[in-house]
């Protein structure tokens, strides 16, 4: 389905909303009607919680790793020797690409 917007001043402002929050017209547009179809009481029913964090869940398991784990003790990564004397974290240098 398609929406037209015939009304010249009210697309400008639709765009000048959604540049300024980086994202699409229509979503903008989807944000804006289910925010008042909430205030007047018509909001969608959405899925339950548990469906909508498996869901979340899921789409966060796809997510490839950034980069390999580490595999330091937690007392390399703190940085404390063998006698518990902190010297501060030692030789990992962070190469990822997602930082």
């Amino acid at each position: 389905m398609t929406i037209t917007i015939e009304d010249a001043q009210m697309e400008r402002l639709a765009e000048r909303i959604a540049v300024a929050n980086g994202v699409s017209v229509a979503e903008i547009l989807r944000e804006g009607l289910l925010s008042l179809a909430g205030t007047q009481g018509q909001a969608p029913r959405e899925a339950p919680l548990r469906a909508r964090l498996a869901q979340l869940a899921r789409e966060v398991d796809a997510i490839p790793p950034c980069a390999p784990p580490d595999t330091r003790s937690d007392d390399e990564v703190l940085g404390y020797d063998e006698h518990g004397t902190a010297h501060g974290a030692r030789g990992y240098i962070c190469t990822s690409p997602c930082s």
